[in-house]
């Protein structure tokens, strides 16, 4: 009857450590969305900067001139 009530002990013990465990997890899960969701949302604008830097009107660049031999 002890070894009984001592896995009963056991058994009841696991689901809360699996519990806890997966609640630390979905933490951690929760965490690293927003975080991918943060460079996400900086690597659009670093795109959009570059894609509006591209649109400023460039000057030809002045032409060198060749050297006379």
């Amino acid at each position: 009857m002890q070894e009984l009530a001592e896995k009963y002990g056991e058994v009841k013990e696991k689901p809360a450590a699996v519990t806890e465990a997966l609640a630390r997890e979905r933490a951690v899960t929760s965490a690293l969305r927003r975080i991918v969701v943060e460079l996400d949302l900086e690597l659009r604008q670093a795109r959009e900067e570059l894609e509006q830097s591209g649109n400023v009107a460039r000057l030809p660049s002045p032409r060198r001139r060749a050297s006379r031999r």
